[in-house]
């Protein structure tokens, strides 16, 4: 759930005592506009991030991402040292967020409005000055600036909250050798997501479980209980990650589960990455072929909501059947706890 401004703004006053009224509106403007003020185009950004990188000061430690409401976060540069890969796939984030995120001029009017009646000293008379002059993108104040060496970049929470993830993928990437990535996860924690996410930044394959699902003549009697015994794993493992791994084409085939059959072949190119998304792609009997295993989970109460926006009448029986039994699987087979990378999504979306 997305916090309400006033909350946000709290936050960052007991965060950063000495914000000044042009911090506070500078804060209320990236959240109800977002970043689009910003470098118009990915080379441009990543020119700006390349001397922004250079300026920073060399005590400025690492901060988490910090929430700033509606969906985004700043991302603070400080604390990655690795800018050949960093600097690279920050421009790309930047890029895609001012692409993809819609701001409204109308929350922004609603952001300020919360802080003309937060009652901090000298607010009144800097807003009315700067809706005089038509509320512009402004920057931080020279003691903010002095105190708190804000160097960052405004992305959607999601691109923030994956950014080490999505660094290590880099790395892999740039090793000139296949690499095999599973994203496993709680349903509703936003697998498929990120696949298409790592799809748009990497040249690489993104092949999903859902294609693999065992006919359900050829599962055993008991194969809800048996972790993944809705799985075509074998056929996974022959079809998929043994070409994958090697460095081949890799030749699927979709299994249609409202139709019950085969889908046709489809080729995918060999390429440096490959990325698997869905669950159980961890499963033990497939871990091991994986040079990055990242696992995504999500608040229980947050997963209801999305998958009752997402699933509609048929979310009872993921309550009563499907996500019991990925919860069984999680823990027979430990895959939370073997992962490299655990992702707490919560707040992302």
């Amino acid at each position: 759930m997305h916090r309400a401004f006033s909350q946000i703004l709290d936050d960052h006053l007991a965060r950063y005592p000495l914000m000044e009224p042009r911090d506070c509106v500078k804060l209320a403007y990236q959240s109800a506009l977002g970043p689009g003020h910003g470098a118009p185009d990915r080379r441009a950004a990543l020119r700006a991030l390349l001397a922004e990188w250079g300026s920073i000061p060399a005590d400025c430690g690492a901060r988490p991402p910090e929430d700033i409401g509606n969906g985004l976060c700043r991302l603070y540069l400080a604390g990655t040292d690795d800018l050949t890969l960093a600097a690279p796939l920050l421009a790309d984030l930047f890029c895609l967020t001012t692409r993809d995120f819609r701001g409204s001029e109308a929350l922004l009017a609603e952001d300020l409005a919360v802080l003309e009646t937060a009652g901090l000293p000298g607010m009144a008379e800097y807003l009315a000055a700067y809706r005089d002059r038509g509320c512009p993108a402004v920057h931080h104040s020279a003691r903010y600036r002095e105190a708190y060496a804000p160097h960052y970049r405004v992305l959607s929470a999601a691109c923030g909250g994956y950014f080490p993830a999505l660094l290590r993928i880099a790395r892999l990437a740039a090793r000139g050798v296949p690499a095999v990535v599973a994203v496993d996860g709680r349903c509703g924690s936003g697998k498929s997501g990120l696949g298409s996410l790592i799809g748009a930044l990497f040249p690489c394959n993104v092949v999903h479980m859902d294609d693999y699902y065992l006919p359900p003549g050829q599962r055993d009697r008991d194969w809800e209980s048996i972790p993944g015994g809705n799985m075509d794993l074998a056929r996974f493992l022959r079809e998929v990650l043994v070409p994958a791994g090697a460095g081949e084409p890799v030749r699927c085939r979709a299994y249609d589960c409202q139709n019950g059959r085969m889908g046709r072949e489809t080729v995918l190119p060999a390429r440096p990455l490959t990325v698997v998304e869905g669950s159980y792609s961890q499963h033990p009997l497939l871990a091991a072929r994986y040079d990055l295993r990242i696992f995504l989970t999500c608040d229980p109460e947050e997963q209801r909501r999305r998958l009752e926006r997402r699933e509609g009448g048929h979310f009872p029986a993921y309550q009563s059947r499907w996500i019991p039994m990925e919860e069984r699987y999680f823990r027979r087979c430990g895959t939370e706890r073997v992962a490299e990378l655990v992702v707490d999504t919560t707040a992302f979306f």
